[in-house]
């Protein structure tokens, strides 16, 4: 019997790891695509098609473990540097600046060698772009990890503002799902306006 209870256990742990890492992903996902699409075929000289397939890549690596690690990796900083719900909001905005432009110098030569760009400079200009990205948007994407938490049941927030909190979980789920398909859009969008 005890057996059986450890295993429920560490099945039902399994479980919602699973399911705050799909939400984790999603909400990366979600805040920089729009973002790094337009920056990639604008700033960074690269056609559509690579850039799509950086995105798509970036997507996929997100939900296959990257995204687990960047939020694992970003619990265990906000734990280091002491970064607490009650923290200061700019403490948080620059702690996420910070922390998600030292990731992404390991990660952007990596993903654009993925997606087929062979070119150095490139590569370098793309990944100049995801450091400097990640320290524009660092901020919003903590908040953006955070408030896909809150809206999706896993972890509360005070980053949210209250009149959301206090919504139905239905109502937040399809918040959470409105959030997604608008960064979609945007990006079909861009990519339709730089189609040769």
């Amino acid at each position: 019997m005890v057996i059986f209870m450890e295993n429920r256990t560490l099945a039902r742990r399994l479980g919602k790891g699973l399911i705050t890492h799909i939400v984790d992903s999603t909400a990366l996902i979600t805040a920089t695509n729009p973002l790094l699409s337009a920056l990639e075929v604008t700033e960074g000289g690269m056609s559509d098609d690579v850039s799509i397939n950086a995105r798509m890549t970036a997507s996929a690596l997100a939900y296959v473990g990257l995204a687990y690690a960047l939020s694992k990796g970003r619990d265990m900083s906000k734990k280091v540097f002491k970064i607490v719900d009650q923290t200061k909001e700019r403490v948080k905005q620059l702690h996420d600046a910070a922390y998600l432009a030292a990731f992404n110098v390991v990660f952007g030569p990596a993903l654009y060698l993925f997606s087929g760009e062979t070119d150095a400079n490139k590569i370098a200009a793309g990944t100049a772009i995801l450091v400097g990205t990640g320290a524009l948007v660092g901020g919003p994407v903590g908040y953006s990890i955070d408030t896909f938490r809150e809206l999706t049941g896993i972890q509360s927030s005070e980053r949210v503002p209250t009149i959301i909190r206090n919504k139905s979980p239905t109502v937040k789920r399809g918040i959470a799902g409105l959030l997604t398909i608008a960064s979609v859009a945007a990006m079909a969008g861009i990519y339709a306006m730089t189609s040769q």
